[in-house]
């Protein structure tokens, strides 16, 4: 009921103002054929008044802190003007004293200076798809012409970098680049990124076979392996690798950050 929530309760919203929309077309994307459950339309944006009334029932509710998550499809689609109207809504709607903050998760083809200047100013923490150099990259993540999107996203992360937003790599880890953790790993060093997540790529066809691109949970291990032996010797303190992060969360806290070592990821 409303009036009930207590501090305990957090909770942040995860939105997706483009639905499974997206200019890029990744081999691997379970979100592709999506669009096709809304055949009314090929084209999803969120309007102006859904986006105002999700944002002012949220602020609503009884938090020290309201985190919105922008994913997608691609949510950069939307343009810089939406995530400008964004934050005029949070300005308005938010409690006295509150902290509001975003996150957003983009493939980053197509962030230029003006929406990098916005998510500096209103210090947006970026998650940015990269899979590693060109050749391993470019395998899986294309464009809507069949070319690779490597070029692209190092434009856009040339302009997160020249408006100083920070920003993680989020590497899927898939056929393609399974089985070159250092390469990897020094590549993401080698152009300035040093807090790293890396997700496994398992995907089933409807048989139960595994996709081309899926990796075993074995070939998993061995990554996670080649990892730590490039982080562990002078990069403990330098590198931030979220798998092992946790880890030693739990050996310092007894807790888990991700929940999926957790075992609990509802």
């Amino acid at each position: 009921m409303p009036g009930t929530l207590n501090k305990r309760k957090h909770f942040s919203l995860l939105v997706k103002p483009t639905s499974a929309d997206c200019n890029l077309r990744c081999s691997y994307c379970f979100y592709l054929g999506h669009s096709a459950l809304y055949p009314e339309s090929r084209r999803h944006r969120m309007s102006g008044e859904v986006l105002e009334r999700m944002i002012e029932s949220y602020m609503q509710t009884e938090q020290d802190t309201y985190t919105f998550g922008w994913q997608g499809g691609e949510p950069t689609l939307m343009g810089v003007e939406f995530f400008k109207r964004a934050v005029e809504l949070q300005k308005r709607y938010a409690r006295p004293g509150a902290v509001v903050s975003n996150g957003l998760q983009t493939n980053a083809t197509l962030i230029d200076d003006d929406l990098a200047a916005h998510l500096s100013e209103y210090n947006y923490l970026v998650g940015v798809s990269i899979d590693g150099p060109a050749e391993l990259h470019d395998v899986y993540r294309k464009n809507t012409a069949g070319e690779g999107s490597h070029a692209s996203v190092m434009k856009g992360i040339d302009a997160l970098n020249r408006h100083k937003v920070p920003y993680n790599a989020l590497v899927l880890v898939s056929s393609a680049n399974v089985a070159y953790p250092e390469k990897v790993y020094n590549y993401l060093k080698s152009i300035g990124i040093y807090y790293h997540q890396y997700i496994p790529c398992v995907e089933f066809d409807g048989n139960g076979n595994p996709l081309p691109y899926t990796i075993t949970g074995e070939q998993w291990g061995v990554f996670l392996n080649g990892l730590f032996d490039c982080w562990i010797g002078n990069d403990t303190r330098v590198v931030s690798i979220r798998d092992f992060d946790s880890i030693l969360h739990h050996l310092v806290h007894g807790g888990y950050t991700m929940c999926v070592q957790g075992g609990c990821c509802d």
